[in-house]
């Protein structure tokens, strides 16, 4: 298999894991979470649901991810843009280098995060 069908191939995946999250309930209660709960950090390799602060970063990068720009460039900003291109959810240009999500993960960024300010409410209140 070429290396372009084997990106094209894990771009895919990714975007299918985001579109399965999707698909899961909205926690319905904060004090105890089951796993068929949505939990937007279910898909990345830390556990994000500690800290509010955690929440809104994420959201803000993946709204400048959706409108196409970049504001953010704090450590934690960076870090989590590289996540999202090591989880083959985003990738980086060659010129200008920056960070900007996959063919397969773009349609779902609205709803992804819509559904993770949802989430950062009803954990964190406004």
């Amino acid at each position: 298999m070429s290396e372009e069908l084997w990106c094209q191939k894990a771009d895919r995946e990714a975007a299918e894991k985001v579109a399965a999250l999707l698909q899961k309930p909205m926690p319905s209660r904060d004090d105890m979470r089951d796993i068929e709960e949505f939990d937007p950090w279910d898909i990345f390799p830390i556990y994000g649901s500690y800290d509010s602060a955690f929440d809104e970063m994420a959201i803000e990068v993946l709204e400048e991810l959706k409108a196409h720009s970049k504001k953010r460039d704090d450590l934690a900003a960076e870090m989590f843009r590289e996540m999202l291109c090591k989880m083959n959810l985003c990738d980086y240009g060659t010129s200008p280098r920056v960070c900007f999500p996959t063919s397969n993960f773009e349609p779902l960024l609205p709803a992804f995060i819509e559904k993770w300010k949802a989430y950062s409410k009803m954990q964190w209140g406004d």
